[in-house]
């Protein structure tokens, strides 16, 4: 009676936590910043580079990764990248996973022979994942995550206008995000051969304003101030809701009992975007006129995705690399500013991972340390904005642990590490450095881990 009243409170417990998660991210999205970056005044913001906590010691790099490896906790977890690793998820398992992330972002831009300075920090959910295996070689898996996020509070000064009425100070503000929704199936037809494909769901809202601010040299007269809170605020307001498709498939080349080496590839469908854009000025009157308001549909396409990747692991280490490429420059233009333009991307990814003893069990100080998976990796590419003609560069060192919760099971506390920088002085770009801390909680259901057991006695 004890133990099913213990396992009733654990899945009461999953449920908690992902409705949690649900809601926490609802709200998030709608009352704060989730990021902080000038380069999110275009486009849809800053692309999130990893969809699981499991992975962001690695750099993200999975596109090769499977579950049916050997018997070590990095290499128990589900792989969002690629559909096709869900059939190796093995008979009996169901996997729970759920991230939060936090990071501090430092930024510096030089203007004339000054260096300006800023820093901020947000706090936000990485991922809500559960996967599961249906039938033999054939698993599915839900995934919810940041797909981008925009978040910046810019203003700049207009001295041209000094002699008649003093400063004109523009502001511009801008926060929202896009999350996904992945549904994944994954099914190997052959012994090393796996294929997979997901519905992918985009949502969300992204708001901006503009200001204009007057700011009088006089400090008196009839140009005293003029504001936003007394004259026009222009606000646009991007709705974001549109369903996409990916494919993966992963080829084992490799298959010994001590050595695997398994190949990836994805391929994400690109497409418009056809999000609503409504543009709104008031006059903010007495009469409360309204200056202007539009509602168009978006004209930006979403790019094809194509990714790579190979994964080689033993029983105590692993390693993978990816590349992806993103033809975000093939159909869209500018961002709506002659000086941003949208180009290619292309990112490569490195990660490693070792656990010393997974299975050392002796009760020893040092047995703990030796159950531990850590991972390093390193990611480089470029963003999918240019600004002036000038590429924003984007480059990332992650460290990682999986840190199991008992001797006996492969349920995990992992945690992800990433140093990174985004940009660089001159040109009046902004130089970015960012520390991010990823922690999640994966909760494995198979064999001798019972999160997810049925109970056989009353």
């Amino acid at each position: 009676m004890q133990s099913k009243v213990i396992r009733g409170g654990r899945r009461l417990l999953l449920v908690a936590m992902l409705l949690g998660a649900i809601v926490f991210r609802a709200q998030a999205q709608e009352n704060s910043l989730n990021t902080y970056s000038p380069y999110t005044m275009y486009g849809l913001g800053n692309l999130n580079s990893t969809s699981n906590t499991s992975f962001t010691g690695l750099a993200g790099a999975s596109i090769g990764f499977r579950n049916d490896g050997f018997d070590s906790a990095g290499t128990l977890r589900v792989n969002p990248s690629n559909p096709a690793s869900l059939s190796g998820l093995g008979a009996r398992t169901f996997i729970f996973d759920v991230g939060l992330a936090g990071s501090n972002v430092y930024m510096k831009q030089r203007s004339g022979s000054d260096m300006l300075k800023t820093s901020f920090n947000t706090f936000n959910i990485n991922n809500v994942t559960a996967a599961f295996s249906i039938a033999g070689k054939l698993g599915f898996a839900f995934n919810l995550s940041p797909y981008s996020e925009v978040g910046y509070r810019v203003h700049t000064d207009d001295v041209s206008y000094l002699a008649d009425l003093g400063i004109v100070r523009y502001y511009y503000n801008g926060q929202g995000d896009v999350s996904e929704a992945k549904a994944a199936m994954g099914w190997a037809p052959f012994k090393r051969l796996s294929v997979g494909a997901e519905f992918i769901y985009l949502w969300g809202n992204i708001d901006r304003t503009y200001q204009a601010v007057i700011m009088s040299y006089t400090g008196s007269g009839q140009y005293s101030e003029i504001s936003s809170r007394n004259g026009s605020t222009a606000n646009t307001n991007e709705k974001v809701a549109r369903v996409f498709g990916a494919f993966g498939v992963q080829y084992t080349a490799l298959d010994k009992p001590k050595s695997r080496l398994t190949l990836g590839a994805t391929y994400r469908l690109g497409g418009k975007l056809n999000s609503t854009v409504t543009d709104f000025i008031p006059s903010n009157n007495i009469y409360g006129d309204t200056i202007r308001f539009n509602q168009m549909r978006s004209t930006t396409y979403m790019p094809q995705t194509i990714g790579i990747g190979a994964y080689f692991h033993r029983p105590k280490w692993a390693i993978g690399a990816d590349y992806v490429f993103q033809d975000w420059g093939a159909k869209n233009g500018n961002a709506g500013d002659d000086n941003v333009q949208y180009v290619n991307t292309n990112t490569f990814k490195l990660g490693a991972q070792y656990t010393p003893n997974r299975l050392d069990i002796r009760g020893r100080a040092s047995s703990f340390f030796n159950r531990i998976t850590y991972k390093v990796g390193v990611r480089y590419g470029n963003n999918y904005l240019q600004f002036m003609g000038q590429p924003i560069r984007e480059k990332a060192v992650t460290i990682g642990l999986d840190i199991p919760f008992r001797a006996v099971n492969v349920s995990t506390l992992n945690v992800g590490v990433e140093l990174g920088q985004r940009g660089q002085l001159g040109h009046g770009l902004v130089k970015e450095n960012y520390f991010k801390v990823n922690v999640g909680v994966m909760l494995f259901g198979r064999d001798y881990d019972y999160w997810f057991e049925k109970y056989k006695y009353n």
